[in-house]
Formats: structure tokens, sequence, C-alpha cells
């Protein structure tokens, strides 16, 4: 099987007023509770990208926030250590669903999964990683290629650059159990952003939890938007 989704412009739409964290709603709309018996025991990620969450919470809205901590009391851990897959999943599709709504939990997560690569650069070892490459988007990419297989990122996921020109970067992305289609592609745009540049991201689905992401390049930010010549 196979299905695609596409990055098309503009984020989540913000909601007034926070809801109140509901996983049955969670469940309703995503196949969390399907995806969530998917994931080995093993599986980890980051403490940094816990604390990303808490941290997007406040960013959002105080309300947000405050209804975030009061379903996971636990909202701070080290950033160094490895924590449960499954707990971080649970967590950013309930902030989603809190803070975008139940009809909104998969542009939520591309929102907020956004955030993930600046987390990750934030810690020992993504500063000691970046420092020795230039800020260029595949450049980058080459060192979360680096990162994911090295297991420094999280221990299950795999991520590599199958091609590149000036034009389109092609990865892929194998065992990834946090969205492809809405979470990782917000990942990918986060890592274009932090490299000032503007993009479009695609991704095509070979099944649940693997797939290609395609990344059209369309210049840098201080360039402006492409005039459409057609």
């Amino acid at each position: 099987m196979r299905v695609s989704a596409a990055a098309r412009g503009g984020l989540a739409s913000r909601r007034v007023e926070p809801g109140r964290a509901d996983i049955e709603a969670c469940y309703r709309a995503t196949d969390l509770a399907w995806r969530l018996k998917q994931i080995p025991s093993s599986a980890t990620c980051r403490g940094a990208f816990f604390n990303m969450l808490d941290d997007r919470a406040g960013t959002l809205s105080p309300d947000t926030q405050r209804e975030y901590r009061r379903f996971f009391a636990v909202h701070r851990l080290s950033a160094f250590r490895m924590y449960s897959l499954r707990d971080y999943l649970t967590r950013i599709v309930l902030l989603s669903q809190i803070h975008y709504g139940e009809h909104q939990i998969h542009a939520g997560l591309r929102e907020l999964q956004s955030g993930a690569f600046d987390a990750w650069a934030g810690t020992l070892l993504g500063r000691a990683a970046l420092a020795v490459v230039t800020p260029d988007l595949l450049s980058v990419l080459r060192v979360l290629e680096r990162a994911y297989a090295s297991q420094t990122v999280v221990s299950h996921a795999r991520f590599s650059v199958e091609s590149a020109d000036s034009r389109t970067i092609v990865t892929r992305i194998k065992q990834e159990h946090v969205y492809i289609e809405s979470a990782m592609v917000g990942a990918l745009e986060g890592v274009a952003r932090t490299c000032r540049e503007r993009v479009e991201v695609a991704a095509e689905l070979d099944g649940p939890f693997d797939g290609i992401v395609r990344i059209r390049r369309l210049g840098s930010e201080e360039d402006g938007p492409e005039e459409d010549t057609a």
C-alpha cells in the first residue's frame, strides 16, 4: 500500500480556549490506541524532547500549559536520559488535542514537532555534532543521519538522506512510530527553518512507520517567495 501526504501551506489554527485533555478523543481522531501497541517497550527518545513539549505548551498559552501539566504531573525530565517513546507519543498527541482540538490533532502534531530539532540542537550532543558543520540544510540533515545511526536521538527509528541536488532532497525514514505524515514533516520543516531555507515537504508512506519524505528547496528566507512562471 502506498499513501501520500503533503505539507500544504499554513499551520494549524490556534484555539481561542484550550480544551480539557481527553485521551478518548485522541483515540477517536487518530490510531493512537493501536499505534502504542506496535511500539516496542524498548523504544526510547531523549528527555529533551519531552521538555520541548512542556515549553511549547507554555508558548501556546498559559492555559494550555496548565492543562498539560494537570494531565502529566511529571512534565520536566532529564534532557540527556532516554525515556519511553510510548510516553512521548501519548504526550504530543494529548498536547495537540488540548490546544488544537480533536479534529486538528495531525495539523497540531506538525506544528509541535517542528521544535524537535532545536530541542536536540540545544543538548550537549547536539551542540557538539553541529559545531563542526556549515549551517546549510543538507549538511545538517547529514548530521541528523549520523545521530540517528548512533542512536543519540532515538533508539529505534532510522533516518537517511537518499539523494540530494540543488532543488530536492529525498530522505527515508524507517521504524518511525511518531507520525511521519504530520509530526516528522513538521520536524523537517523545523530543520529547514533553522537553516533559513524555504521548503515544501511531502511524505510518501510505504506503511504506517516507513516512507520517503521529499524536501523541495525554494531558496533562502532572504530571497523571498518564488514567483510562479507558469
